[in-house]
């Protein structure tokens, strides 16, 4: 018979509890009763990361966010060349529009961000969004003009959002 707070095994004909310490599978000297839900490794309060489901280890964390990370090295040059570019074509375009490009930039952005997952065959990693705003504010550093700027904040917004993938 255990005990359902402290998950000690009780002795019936004494009434005591086993006292016995467990220990964390990294730290060997913290006692510990906390297990990770997917492994059911003990784990100490430092060891444990807390997720929606419950607490887990940093290894079946790791494990799971290899799952989502599909991204290759190259897809970052893509990801770098396309921005640039995009954002350049676009900024020339908008040039003769004025202040209807603040109802046309969200709209390019959303374009953008689908031409940019495309190319790189919808594959996801926590960085392409950071790559794509970062070589859209080049773009508009080399431009240089204020609408081709405020058309940049826009649209960036949308590419970062709809670039930003799944977060763990």
């Amino acid at each position: 018979m255990t005990d359902p707070i402290s998950n000690n095994v009780i002795n019936p004909s004494v009434g005591e509890s086993d006292t016995s310490l467990q220990y964390c599978v990294k730290h060997s000297r913290r006692a510990t009763n906390l297990r990770c839900n997917r492994c059911n490794d003990l784990i100490c309060s430092e060891c444990a990361n807390k997720t929606p489901v419950g607490y887990r280890c940093h290894l079946c964390i790791m494990s799971q966010q290899s799952i989502f990370e599909t991204v290759f090295w190259y897809d970052y040059f893509i990801v770098g060349l396309l921005s640039f570019v995009l954002t350049i074509f676009a900024m020339w375009i908008m040039k003769g529009v004025g202040w209807l490009m603040l109802f046309v930039a969200p709209v390019f952005g959303r374009i953008m961000s689908d031409i940019i997952s495309r190319s790189i065959k919808r594959r996801r990693g926590k960085n392409l969004s950071f790559v794509a705003v970062g070589f859209m504010g080049l773009a508009s550093i080399v431009v240089w003009d204020l609408w081709g700027l405020i058309f940049v904040i826009i649209s960036a917004n949308i590419v970062y959002r709809n670039l930003k993938g799944i977060n763990i």
